[in-house]
């Protein structure tokens, strides 16, 4: 089973009336179906996770199912659209169910990633795997995750620096039995850097980032004070620090997928609970370097979308994400929020014939966002698209 964000909603800051939504009709043209999944045993199915795009322009990733046998892919879709299945998981000690994107050595063309499931070590299934999977096409399991000491279901892309070391976060498990983030080097060696519990948080989600001073950022689902989420940063010493924990009211809470930072630093991420019930949709908020959390925006749950997913980018003072819920056809939504007027445009509603639940973040390259939706499709079982912004 996939672990899930829980499906409600999130709160203003302020009156709901500061807010403002876009006209239903205003959709950006440019919306493109690049690859329709067919799912087992040829093709994938099921794609809830991020893509990542090299310097040819080739669109990478995995998606959670299908395959030669059910347990999901690595894929590559070329400029012209053909789409190549560079591995099939196998399941049972090589991994199953890849909960995250792949992160690309440019160097080499090499990919890594982990998985939900697979490896050994007491979990039933499995408690995950981090793998790589070489350009020659051998793929290599790098690391079995062990509940007790590493954290066990690891979720979102693995995130690199430029010495060639991979940081990630498992949702379960480790000392405290609330997840870890945890560090790949490049010379092959596994560390967990923190392991969550309590105050400082519990179940941590998406791609942490990185900023270029080596320290990390991301955000737990739940736990801290009020047990509705924190968001926090790991120095590059591996001393954290919680920079905010939500408090279920106007604030919001249980934090979804990672962040982005802009030039000021400022964080931006987004949330799924309010717990006033005011609104029960989401928020997207904006974490000042002081520690002030303002909600830009939250979510109606109508044709302004609902429950927001995945990781977000913030590009010139806006902030990009999808909804796995909401717009006009109630099959989810991508979405642009103007940070300085706190106000939302859907740039895309799904209607089922090109996607619904699209539950993983967005990329930018070249005036383009490139993402995938998990359901939806020609055959029901996901789409990866593009939207010219």
């Amino acid at each position: 089973m996939r672990i899930r964000y829980p499906l409600l909603g999130a709160a203003l800051l302020g009156p709901l009336f500061g807010f403002a939504i876009s006209a239903a009709g205003a959709e950006a043209k440019g919306f493109t179906v690049l690859h329709n999944f067919a799912g087992p045993p040829n093709d994938g199915s099921y794609p809830y996770n991020n893509v990542t795009l090299d310097g040819s322009g080739d669109i990478l990733g995995a998606s959670n199912l299908g395959g030669g046998s059910n347990n999901g892919t690595i894929f590559e879709i070329a400029p012209d659209g053909t789409e190549t299945v560079l591995y099939s998981f196998a399941g049972g000690s090589k991994g199953s169910d890849p909960n995250g994107g792949v992160t690309l050595d440019p160097a080499t063309g090499n990919l890594y990633g982990t998985t939900t499931f697979g490896g050994g070590n007491g979990c039933r299934n499995g408690c995950g795997v981090l793998y790589e999977l070489a350009a020659n096409g051998t793929y290599s399991v790098l690391q079995e995750f062990n509940p007790a000491s590493d954290g066990q279901w690891p979720v979102g892309t693995l995130v690199r620096d430029s010495a060639g070391n991979l940081y990630g976060v498992a949702g379960g498990g480790g000392a405290n039995n609330g997840g870890t983030a945890f560090e790949y080097s490049a010379k092959g060696k596994f560390s967990v850097l923190h392991a969550f519990g309590g105050s400082d948080g519990f179940q941590p989600v998406g791609n942490l980032l990185l900023d270029k001073k080596g320290n990390l950022y991301g955000a737990t689902n739940s736990g801290g004070a009020d047990q509705y989420g924190t968001v926090f940063e790991l120095s590059a010493k591996g001393k954290l620090t919680t920079l905010y924990t939500f408090t279920g009211g106007n604030d919001g809470g249980y934090p979804t997928g990672g962040l982005a930072m802009d030039k000021s630093g400022n964080l931006y991420g987004a949330t799924n609970l309010a717990g006033n019930g005011s609104t029960p949709y989401g928020t997207v908020y904006e974490l000042s370097p002081k520690g002030t959390l303002t909600t830009l925006y939250a979510f109606q749950g109508g044709n302004d979308g609902g429950w927001p997913a995945g990781n977000v980018l913030e590009i010139q003072g806006n902030v990009y994400g999808t909804t796995t819920s909401g717009g006009a056809n109630q099959d989810g939504t991508v979405y642009e929020v103007d940070v300085a007027a706190r106000s939302e445009t859907v740039l895309h509603s799904f209607d089922g014939n090109d996607g619904l639940v699209p539950e993983s973040g967005l990329v930018m390259k070249r005036n383009h966002l490139y993402g995938t939706a998990g359901g939806g499709g020609a055959d029901n079982l996901g789409v990866v698209y593009s939207l010219k912004k």
